[in-house]
């Protein structure tokens, strides 16, 4: 993982990230926090995947975490600095290009974060060690 040097103008948020970042967890790395800090200044815009999205629900209806799941989804959709993206049909694919990252959902995100050229915000250790994309944490 490298270490933080300057903002870049876009990165992809993996679901824990993200996750951690809406809970205010201090699981959230320094340098991810740094990020999301930035992105709610206006000096970065952080893209997240219909597939974390569909993940985090799963993770709140687990863990009950947000009271309101939708409010917490039309709060995301609203901030400017976060963007919202579909997996695109012609994205699948590409997943050969990500073989790399074994589960699905993993391989989406970090196929993203390769397509755009955006470091990751994540601490998966199944897609760090891929070396595929680079890595914020």
């Amino acid at each position: 993982m490298k270490s933080l040097e300057t903002i870049k103008p876009v990165y992809i948020a993996d679901t824990n990230a993200l996750f951690w970042y809406l809970k205010h967890d201090s699981k959230l790395s320094p340098q991810a926090k740094t990020i999301f800090q930035a992105a709610e200044r206006g000096e970065t815009r952080i893209i997240i995947s219909a597939v974390v999205i569909a993940e985090l629900h799963y993770l709140n209806k687990k863990h009950k975490v947000f009271a309101d799941f939708a409010k917490v989804y039309e709060d995301l959709k609203s901030k400017p600095y976060f963007q919202l993206v579909v997996l695109d049909p012609d994205d699948i694919l590409d997943f050969d290009k990500d073989a790399a990252v074994t589960e699905i959902h993993d391989r989406i995100i970090a196929g993203l974060a390769r397509r755009l050229d955006a470091p990751l915000i994540t601490v998966d250790p199944q897609i760090t060690v891929t070396g595929l994309v680079e890595i914020v944490w």
